[in-house]
């Protein structure tokens, strides 16, 4: 037998020394080039990502024949996650009507100026928590979410004094993974809408941290399935959508998790008119938090720069929704949502009526055609180097004449400026710099 020999990773057993991988180690979450088998998850997680593997037959143990083992691939593993015909953790007291309480929160109690600052730091310590919870997973290591859920603590305090920060933060924030960047942007915008429909404070923590972690199944998926910008086929949609119940797998062995945070993972792709699953659940079959969860995650991923699909305006977006009213999801979650996200929330790039380009700052729920922006480009399309934050509710000093109305949204690459170009643009001007970047 040659030292070095290729066998299908369903032969892979414990005391194998894995020389070689079926694809590049970087597109795996295995940390080093040529290691030692030594847990029945390694295997798993070399089982998931390759067809097969080169193992060193001296300096390892030597495979089975094939007809000796059998190891499920992972769409046999898919389908028998999705044989499940109801969930397991949606119990009767999920289904109970929630109470809202609209108007419970001041439209904001901290000035978006006075909060940045401040949202800026908790904004961060989330997006790395929640990047390091999939690292970890990726390679192997113990899921530890204690962390994550005290950040999501301080962020639901700083959405509460102003949503319109965290929501500026996570708009621009579109680099790097696309998957956990997803997350950290629903879960901001499930706050929102949540301090909106005026649940409690302890009720926006849960369900913060149930759509932050309503995708951590998809570290168990390959990332160029994950990543790929064609077509999927049917096999590798089961795959995908298999991310479900992977997660709820994951997160119920961990004593730490609650039991909210385990109903939104399992039902946030259920859809009331049954479209959705992995159930098939139908309108109060699918609990509240679940139908929010499902929203958010609709929304941001149709706005949002991704390997796949199009990303449309936030205005786009919200007419999509009101077109999917008593379909998708109901008429009153979808009106209650663009009320609490406006049609151009914090961070959409909008054309106002005298041509000039801005970015909104914050939201007006009274005056939506009329939020607070910052000035990027003059109605001739100039960059304007002194950029000034506007409330276009509010006329000029002692002017007598309206300033100008939103005309539409923009995608960056609309008027050629990237996130990146963006923020360099922000950095030079002098008062944006001292808001935003201190």
């Amino acid at each position: 037998m040659l030292a070095q020999e290729k066998i299908s990773s369903n032969q892979i057993t414990v005391g194998m020394y894995i020389h070689k991988l079926d694809r590049p180690w970087v597109e795996t979450p295995f940390a080093f080039q040529g290691f030692y088998v030594r847990t029945k998850h390694e295997i798993q997680e070399l089982q998931r990502f390759c067809s097969h593997v080169f193992i060193d037959c001296e300096k390892g143990v030597q495979p089975y024949k094939e007809s000796e083992i059998s190891k499920p691939s992972p769409l046999l593993v898919a389908e028998k996650l999705q044989k499940k015909t109801k969930p397991s953790y949606v119990v009767a007291a999920d289904l109970k009507k929630i109470v809202f309480n609209i108007g419970r929160y001041e439209k904001s109690t901290k000035p978006f100026k006075k909060e940045i600052n401040n949202a800026k730091i908790l904004f961060a310590d989330l997006s790395h928590s929640i990047e390091q919870i999939s690292f970890n997973l990726r390679v192997g290591k113990s899921l530890n979410i204690s962390e994550t859920k005290s950040h999501a603590k301080s962020v639901v305090s700083s959405v509460i004094k102003n949503p319109n920060t965290m929501i500026w933060l996570s708009r621009l924030k579109n680099q790097g993974d696309y998957t956990y960047n997803h997350s950290l942007r629903s879960s901001i915008l499930a706050i929102v809408f949540g301090r909106y429909l005026g649940l409690n404070e302890g009720e926006l923590i849960s369900l913060a941290t149930g759509v932050l972690l309503a995708d951590i199944g998809k570290t168990k998926i390959q990332r160029t399935l994950l990543n790929s910008s064609r077509k999927l086929t049917n096999s590798e949609k089961i795959i995908m959508k298999s991310h479900v119940e992977l997660g709820v797998e994951m997160l119920a062995t961990d004593k730490n998790v609650d039991h909210s945070t385990l109903v939104i993972v399992e039902t946030h792709h259920e859809r009331i008119n049954g479209s959705g699953y992995p159930y098939g659940l139908v309108g109060a079959e699918i609990p509240f938090f679940g139908q929010i969860a499902g929203l958010v995650d609709v929304f941001d991923a149709i706005t949002s720069k991704k390997p796949y699909g199009k990303q449309i305006t936030s205005a786009q977006a919200m007419d999509w929704l009101y077109s999917q009213k008593d379909k998708l999801f109901s008429s009153k979650i979808i009106g209650d949502f663009i009320q609490a996200i406006g049609l151009y929330p914090a961070g959409t790039i909008v054309e106002l009526t005298d041509n000039s380009v801005a970015l909104v700052v914050s939201h007006n729920p009274d005056k939506r055609l009329r939020p607070e922006v910052f000035l990027i480009k003059d109605g001739k399309g100039n960059n304007l180097s002194a950029t000034k934050t506007i409330d276009l509710s509010k006329r000029s000093f002692l002017s007598k004449v309206d300033r100008p109305m939103v005309k539409k949204a923009l995608l960056p690459e609309a008027i050629n400026l990237t996130q990146e170009k963006l923020s360099t643009a922000l950095r030079q001007s002098a008062q944006v710099r001292k808001v935003l970047f201190g």
